[in-house]
């Protein structure tokens, strides 16, 4: 029968986190596995298994801001070049994003605010990554593109210039 988280951990448990993570997991699941929840160092797992939920929505909004990056230079930039590469970027974030995803379903519903949220960021680095190879074409203030455009794997956006 696992025992009641009753009383802090030992001060070398504490010790052990701040000085070797990797070891601290190691010692956390032994702990977790053998039932030996009082000697568990609870605050600083709660901490972590907060942060791992965190981490997977960062990485969604880190992919989903170079994705509209990237379909924002296609469907801005008058560039002929780089337009293949930019393609493989959009193909590649997508990818990420769809992993993402399928370990974290839940994550979906917070797709449309994670739009919202990295638009104004997106915005800059595409104006500022046309703008260091001498365009600047118009960028709208606003998002051109729908949650599900940036998803779809088939949907590319028309050139405005």
């Amino acid at each position: 029968m696992p025992q009641s988280v009753a009383k802090p951990p030992a001060a070398g448990t504490t010790l052990l986190y701040d000085r070797d993570f990797y070891a601290w997991t190691q010692q956390q699941a032994g702990l977790l596995k053998a039932g030996r929840l009082r000697d568990v160092d609870l605050e600083h797992l709660v901490e972590e298994v907060e942060d791992m939920g965190g981490e997977q929505k960062r990485a969604v909004r880190s992919h989903m801001r170079h994705l509209i990056a990237h379909l924002l230079k296609l469907h801005c930039s008058p560039a002929e070049d780089p337009r293949r590469s930019w393609r493989d970027e959009v193909r590649n974030a997508r990818g990420e994003i769809e992993d993402r995803l399928a370990g974290s379903p839940s994550l979906r519903s917070h797709l449309d605010d994670l739009l919202a949220d990295v638009w104004p960021r997106a915005r800059r680095l595409a104006a500022g990554q046309m703008a260091d190879f001498g365009e600047h074409p118009h960028v709208p203030a606003d998002c051109p593109f729908t949650t599900a455009q940036v998803l779809d794997d088939d949907y590319w956006p028309d050139r405005v210039t």
